[in-house]
């Protein structure tokens, strides 16, 4: 069962102090703080923005979002993005924060900020807290000899699926599990059915192809990325083994099913298997291919080995504007210039469909004035006392043809589609940080504190040498 369900109410007072002390110190020790001690029975905390009705319909849906992260202000304030993201769109289903390599004091503080701050949006909102996993070692003396962030995301999946307070795995394996990077944002719901063609985006090759609709036990769903076939240039004898059904791939294949990333859709049983031998993988992918994209490399051989034939999906994301296909920017497209700005800041997917998520991993702008990119929010965006941002003008999408962030010298011209492509993500963007930025604030600043003013803006805060 699952422990959201249970009601501890032991007869026998020393079965009742062994259960509570269990039950206190596998979710403390987790990171999770969703039941509060009553009497002799644990029940579920309530205290949640949404109704505690709503809150248990939405945590019926067997979908659990997870997200990897370190322990970095930098993703902290993304993450808090995540979560208020998939409140807005009131995603189904459990969202999970991974944070992993916290010393103690970080520890201490990511928990109290997590229960005073995250939690009260829902319940079904968690935090789970990892060993470090982001050393490099020697393949051959096992010394410790760098650091690579991103061996936390298989890591930390597969910690998350073996220790979870929540989820069980040896019950659950019919449940969807949908990895996430942490600078993704929701625009609407991410569940395990893609039936419906007026929202979903796939290639025309993979059209032909079609191995499913749904997520299911042998089909695993992912995003369309541009990684081609190059994992299959690696020495895979020494990643996966001499025997690797990954090396019988043919390249047709191997382009049709396997060149995937976030966000990554899956049964429980299927990503376990995959997290087992991903984590298994990347150390050796990273010793040969010693760079940013070496755990998704990973990823691709693990399903290959395993025979996970993924059904790729193009709309689950977008996020280079410039991209002819591989992204959901058809969806984008169809919206009209001068309702961009205004639709992109309060989406409505029943009037126009719109991509799962944003990846914020680009720099976005239109015209000179109006820029959005993620290593210029200021890690304090959320305190009482910083400003909002100033929020595009509602017609920016037809004010200019061009684009000129503050530290690029030369203008470069935009075709009208990519301009109305910058000034989605730039209007969708600014409102959502702004939106959360002020939820944050009503729930933590003392009355009449907090600072709710649309004065601040993103081309600010690049220095006058970056200017130049």
């Amino acid at each position: 069962r699952r422990m959201a369900d249970v009601a501890f109410t032991p007869n026998d007072k020393l079965a009742k102090i062994a259960v509570g002390i269990v039950f206190v110190l596998v979710c403390s020790g987790l990171g999770y703080r969703e039941y509060k001690r009553v009497g002799n029975t644990w029940q579920h905390n309530v205290n949640s923005v949404i109704s505690a009705e709503e809150d248990a319909a939405l945590a019926v849906d067997p979908f659990h979002v997870i997200f990897s992260t370190d322990c970095s202000s930098y993703q902290h304030w993304q993450s808090y993005l995540v979560y208020y993201s998939a409140y807005q769109v009131r995603q189904p289903g459990h969202v999970t924060r991974i944070a992993s390599g916290c010393n103690e004091e970080e520890t201490a503080a990511i928990r109290e900020w997590f229960e005073k701050h995250v939690q009260p949006m829902s319940t079904r909102f968690h935090l789970t807290l990892t060993p470090k996993f982001s050393s490099v070692k020697n393949q051959t003396t096992g010394e410790e000899v760098g650091d690579y962030k991103f061996f936390n995301k298989p890591l930390g999946l597969k910690y998350w699926l073996e220790n979870s307070a929540y989820f069980h795995l040896t019950s659950q394996q019919d449940d969807i599990v949908i990895l996430i990077d942490p600078d993704m944002v929701l625009m609407r719901q991410i569940t395990s059915d893609f039936g419906n063609e007026q929202e979903t985006v796939i290639s025309k090759k993979r059209k032909e192809n079609i191995l499913a609709t749904r997520v299911q036990h042998g089909i695993p769903f992912a995003q369309a990325y541009g990684l081609g076939v190059q994992w299959e240039s690696f020495d895979l004898d020494k990643i996966a083994g001499p025997d690797s059904p990954a090396k019988l791939v043919t390249k047709e294949d191997g382009r049709l099913y396997y060149p995937v990333g976030p966000p990554y859709i899956a049964t429980a049983r299927d990503i376990y298997a995959i997290a087992q031998k991903w984590t298994e993988f990347v150390p050796h992918v990273h010793a040969q291919y010693p760079h940013l994209l070496a755990e998704m490399y990973a990823y691709c051989i693990a399903a290959a080995h395993l025979g996970l034939r993924h059904q790729i999906i193009d709309s689950l994301m977008v996020s280079d504007t410039g991209v002819q296909e591989g992204e959901g920017w058809d969806l984008v497209d169809s919206i009209p210039a001068e309702k961009t700005c205004d639709f992109a800041a309060h989406p409505q997917h029943d009037i126009y469909p719109v991509p799962s998520v944003v990846h914020m991993c680009h720099r976005y702008c239109v015209g000179e004035d109006w820029f959005f990119g993620k290593h210029r929010v200021p890690h304090d965006v959320y305190d009482c006392e910083k400003p909002l941002f100033v929020e595009p003008p509602s017609n920016v999408a037809t004010m200019h043809d061009f684009r000129k962030p503050p530290n690029q010298k030369e203008r470069q011209e935009l075709s009208k589609k990519m301009i109305a492509r910058e000034a989605f993500v730039v209007c969708f963007l600014t409102s959502l940080l702004n939106e959360a930025a002020a939820f944050y604030k009503k729930g933590a600043c003392p009355a009449g504190t907090a600072n709710l003013e649309k004065t601040l803006k993103m081309t600010d805060l690049f220095s006058a040498k970056e200017r130049q």
